[in-house]
């Protein structure tokens, strides 16, 4: 009796796509170079490290870039880890990108833990395919505002500390590789984000120079590094939506009052702003 195979994930998946994009290959091709990569470096087991709950505002405008940002990583492995034949070699083999600090293949798995701590739905509601995050989840509330319009939708998500810092690691990398005088440790990297830059994969890529690479990066990542509660009152504010969220819990959606919807207002402004849409 044949056995059936077990179904990758949809992580997996997603990421089989892009690489089959990203490298002109058949679908079935990046699948066999992604097994071999994870053959070669098998995932770690679970650890207890310490954790951060960040409460966002998923502000539609300012999540695509976190999504592309995959196609970015995976063009920056590509350039400088493919065998003579063109083949995505496994993550440790390769040695990674040199980026001091922030080795590519631990960049990678960081940002995909970190992104798939997003609510489901989240991709489709940033792509524009929904007006709401779907299916509903008791950890996405949509605030109405008291003259009955939609404010946000606001959530919490754990993410490691761990993997935080390596994605705020990996953006300071790219600013020095960008700067004025980046030493000799970042040559590699300043080469390569100049090449992205003349050449982008996707019209969503950032065309420019290094630094245009580098700052749409942090744009990018903006959602999970960026704080929205900056400033004077960010402290106040936060606690005020933290309150909407426990008197809420398990709703879809709960009306506002004016104060509660001024804070959720700041916060959508904040973020629209850290990620360069404002």
């Amino acid at each position: 009796m044949p056995t059936s195979r077990p179904r990758k994930s949809r992580k997996r998946m997603r990421e089989i796509r892009e690489q089959s994009r990203a490298t002109g290959t058949r679908y079935t091709e990046a699948m066999r170079a992604n097994d071999r990569a994870r053959a070669g470096g098998q995932q770690s087991p679970p650890r207890l490290t310490p954790t951060r709950t960040l409460l966002l505002p998923l502000v539609q405008d300012a999540l695509p870039g976190l999504y592309e940002l995959a196609g970015l990583l995976l063009r920056l492995r590509m350039d400088m880890v493919l065998d003579h034949e063109g083949v995505l070699m496994g993550y440790r083999d390769s040695g990674g990108v040199p980026i001091p600090g922030a080795p590519i293949e631990d960049v990678e798995e960081a940002y995909y833990r970190v992104r798939d701590a997003l609510p489901e739905g989240t991709e489709e509601f940033a792509d524009g395919m929904v007006e709401e995050i779907l299916p509903p989840t008791p950890n996405v509330l949509l605030l109405i505002g008291p003259d009955g319009g939609n404010v946000v939708h606001l959530t919490t998500i754990e993410v490691a500390e761990a993997d935080l810092a390596l994605l705020a690691e990996f953006a300071d990398a790219l600013d020095r590789a960008a700067g004025p005088r980046p030493g000799p440790e970042f040559e590699a990297l300043t080469e390569t984000l100049g090449k992205i830059g003349r050449v982008p994969y996707y019209s969503w890529m950032p065309e420019g120079d290094e630094a245009t690479v580098a700052r749409w990066v942090r744009q990018a990542l903006s959602t999970v590094l960026h704080s929205p509660f900056e400033g004077p009152g960010g402290a106040a504010d936060r606690e005020t939506l933290s309150n909407v969220l426990r008197y809420a819990e398990g709703w879809e959606s709960v009306e506002v009052d004016q104060d509660e919807e001024q804070a959720a207002e700041r916060a959508l402004v904040s973020m629209m702003r850290a990620a360069g849409w404002t």
